[in-house]
């Protein structure tokens, strides 16, 4: 066999074998982001190393320095992509604990002031409550009393309002009609004045 032709089949195994590498890499839903770009690396090594003509070490170590390059690539986003999750943990974490200490300070708070009222209610008694009571209905009383006087008020104006209005349209129906019917008097019906 010549060299070209070993050359050749040699070239084709390791673009397949980049291939497979770079799939295997990719492919796989665990793989992390550091295991697929050592994956692309390599292919991308080795296939460049095969278009620029290199013999089969040279291809190899193409593959392996891109596999290198890619694998450390993988490996920063990884780190940045880990980074970005451990800050989110972080942030859910601080927003549940603040809400968690809210709820507990808004409990307290409730309980605090139903002890309060219970402790006001007992210093209450009957006849201040029946006191207060009285007080109170006496003022809606009044009132309902001054609601009414002002409605009144408010009922005479705008009574007065549409007597004017009534009285005006009434006037000038009768200055039309006294007009018109000077007019008629004052033509005997023929057309002629008396």
């Amino acid at each position: 066999m010549n060299r070209s032709k070993i050359l050749g089949k040699t070239i084709v195994a390791l673009v397949s074998l980049s291939l497979m590498t770079f799939q295997w890499g990719c492919a796989g839903p665990a793989a992390s982001k550091t295991v697929k770009g050592a994956g692309a690396g390599a292919a991308v090594g080795a296939i460049g190393g095969a278009l620029t003509g290199q013999d089969t070490g040279g291809i190899a170590a193409l593959g392996v320095a891109g596999a290198a390059v890619g694998a450390t690539i993988g490996a920063i986003q990884e780190g940045r992509e880990r980074k970005r999750q451990d800050t989110l943990a972080q942030q859910r974490a601080y927003n549940q604990s603040i809400a968690m200490q809210k709820r507990a300070i808004d409990k307290e708070k409730a309980t605090l002031q139903e002890e309060l009222d219970i402790a006001e209610g007992f210093r209450i008694s009957n006849e201040e409550l029946e006191e207060m009571t009285g007080r109170a209905e006496t003022a809606e009383g009044r009132l309902k009393v001054l609601q009414a006087k002002r409605q009144a008020a408010i009922d005479r104006k705008n009574a007065l309002e549409e007597a004017e209005e009534r009285e005006q349209d009434a006037l000038a129906e009768i200055d039309r009609l006294e007009k018109e019917l000077a007019e008629l008097e004052g033509n005997n019906g023929d057309g002629t004045s008396p």
